[in-house]
Order: structure tokens, then C-alpha cells, then sequence
């Protein structure tokens, strides 16, 4: 816990140097607006390169492929039984409106399931694990958000795949919302994959908002060893800036067991939103699993992301 302590008093500096007029942590970010314009113009113009490619040219503003942007988010990993590690995310979404207005090119770190990704058990991008696809979205009678992605993972080859997620919601039901959503996953490499997941939300206040969610995960390859993710989970909003996320989570499995529970947690996310492109997280959580007896053990993640859209520069 005096790690975790440590890292939020510093988190907390940083903040209070940030709040003050001129600090030298707005200064810096002032620096860095030639080369976050640079980056966004650079995305925008192989946007429209892309678009023009297979099309005859036409009087398109260089506004419509505003849009585009860009995003990176650096990790690093604290695990009580491990030394320190590292990770990174990127993703790059770029509009062609030529093409088709609801289609989107993008390159992105190989996905993860959220439920899975634990802060002490995380899946490590290597470089090669990046995918390329085009991506669809249509919003049904404005509750039901159909996409679905056609592409490839480029690791040491080429693993071809086609996604498709469907999602509805049903709004202020009782005072209830609902977000079903059905996700269905084919590749060369992993073969089938579904995840079925739902979400039952409460607005208490202006500030809080509280989630139950499960997840259930089915893999064609390990048809016996399918998955199932609970977690309740309570958002609240401190300040514009300032946004907290206390979340308890259990997993369970069929791997070697009846469905027995093999993971339990406790995790708190603090967000700071330094701008609306810029932020930090500060992720602790304690977590018990069963090959150790559920002994009580800790973790912690900290996050920096950058958003390289048209509100990231002067």
C-alpha cells in the first residue's frame, strides 16, 4: 500500500502544479503544440490521400476528414510479485468520406477484453500486434449500434478476420438503463469467438452513476473452457477534470474446475484530464485468486494518453 500511496501523492503534485497560472507543466504542453498540429494534419492528409486513391477527384474540403485522429496510451505495470513492465496502445481512425460516410480505416493495437485485462495479469502488446481493418457503424433507430470490421492482424503473418458487434439500449426504463450487446469474431488463427455482455445502469446523482455488468466468453477452440466476467461497478464525476471508478469484480472459468470462481478484485481508477486530449490514470487494485488460497495481493497501473484530433492544438 505505500507504493500505491506514493504514486497518488505524486499524482496529486502534478495536479496542483498544473492548476497554476503558467506552471512549467503548461508550458511544456504549449511546446508540444506545433508537434501535436504536425501529427493531426499528417493523419488528415493520408485520410484524404486514401479517399482520392481509387476516386476521381472532386471538390472535397479538407474539413471533412476533420474527424480523423489519432491516439497513444502508455502503461506502466506494478505487480507485487513481478518487477516493473511496460505496454502501449495505439489507434488511428481515419474518415473517408468518398468511400463511404460510415466507413472508417483503422490501425489499432490487437484488442483485448477489458474483463480480462487485469492491471496484475495484463497481455503485453509486442510490436507486431497491431490490426488493420476497415470499420462500418450504423446507429438503428437510435438504440441499436450495429458495426463490423473487415481486416487482418499483422503478426509474424497475416491473420485475415471479420467482427461484427451489435449492441442495443434501452433507456430510463424504471429508471434503469440497458445495454445488451452480442460480438462475434472470426480469424484464421483463433477461429470463432463470441462474447455476450450486459449492463444494467442507475443514475443516483448529477455525479454518480452505478453499473452491473457480465460477460459471458466462448471460444471454438476451447469449447469446454468458456468464461464468465461479473463486476459492479460505480462511476463518479469529482470535477470536470477529476473522474473516480470503484469497481468490484469476480471471474470465473470452466479451466480445470465446474465453473468455480478463480478471481476476485477490488480496483479504484482515477482519471485527471489535464485537457480534453490529455490525461493520466492511476489504477490500484487489491486482487485474491485461487491458486494462491485467495490471499490478498496488489497491483497497481498507471496510464498516460494522447489524443491527436482537431481539439489537440491552437
Amino acid at each position: 500500500m505505500k507504493k500505491i500511496t506514493t504514486s497518488l501523492l505524486l499524482l496529486t503534485c502534478i495536479n496542483l502544479q498544473a492548476n497554476e497560472d503558467k506552471s512549467y507543466f503548461e508550458l511544456a504542453i504549449e511546446e508540444t503544440n506545433d508537434y501535436r498540429k504536425f501529427i493531426h494534419e499528417s493523419l488528415v492528409s493520408s485520410a484524404s490521400a486514401i479517399d482520392n486513391y481509387y476516386f476521381e477527384k472532386k471538390n472535397k474540403n479538407i474539413e471533412d476528414y476533420s474527424s480523423t485522429y489519432g491516439k497513444i496510451e502508455l502503461s506502466t505495470f506494478y505487480n507485487e510479485d513481478e518487477n516493473l513492465s511496460f505496454d502501449q496502445r495505439v489507434k488511428i481512425k481515419l474518415k473517408l468520406p468518398k468511400l463511404k460516410d460510415r466507413l472508417r480505416l483503422v490501425f489499432e493495437s490487437d484488442e483485448d477484453r477489458e474483463s480480462k485485462d487485469y492491471v496484475e495479469n495484463h497481455t503485453q502488446n509486442k510490436n507486431d500486434d497491431f490490426n488493420l481493418a476497415l470499420l462500418y457503424s450504423k446507429i438503428v433507430n437510435d438504440s441499436i449500434d450495429f458495426k463490423t470490421k473487415l481486416g487482418v492482424k499483422l503478426n509474424n503473418g497475416l491473420d485475415p478476420f471479420v467482427k461484427a458487434d451489435i449492441e442495443k439500449r434501452w433507456e430510463n426504463i424504471n429508471t434503469l438503463d440497458y445495454v445488451l450487446k452480442q460480438t462475434v469474431k472470426e480469424s484464421v488463427e483463433k477461429k470463432l469467438e463470441t462474447t455476450t455482455s450486459f449492463k444494467v445502469s442507475k443514475k443516483l446523482t448529477t455525479n454518480f452513476y452505478l453499473h452491473n455488468y457480465n460477460e459471458y466468453y466462448w471460444h471454438s477452440i476451447d469449447k469446454e473452457n468458456s468464461e464468465f466476467a461479473h463486476s459492479i461497478y460505480l462511476n463518479q464525476r469529482v470535477t470536470n477534470k477529476d473522474l473516480l471508478t470503484y469497481q468490484i469484480a469476480t471471474s470465473i472459468n470452466n479451466i480445470d474446475s465446474n465453473m468455480k470462481i478463480k478471481r476476485n478484485s477490488l480496483s479504484l481508477k482515477y482519471r485527471h484530464l489535464f485537457k480534453k486530449w490529455l490525461y493520466v490514470d492511476v489504477i490500484p487494485e487489491n486482487y485474491y485468486k485461487i491458486e494462491d488460497n485467495f490471499k490478498p495481493k496488489y497491483a497497481l497501473r498507471l496510464n498516460l494518453g494522447m489524443i491527436f484530433n482537431k481539439d489537440s492544438y491552437k
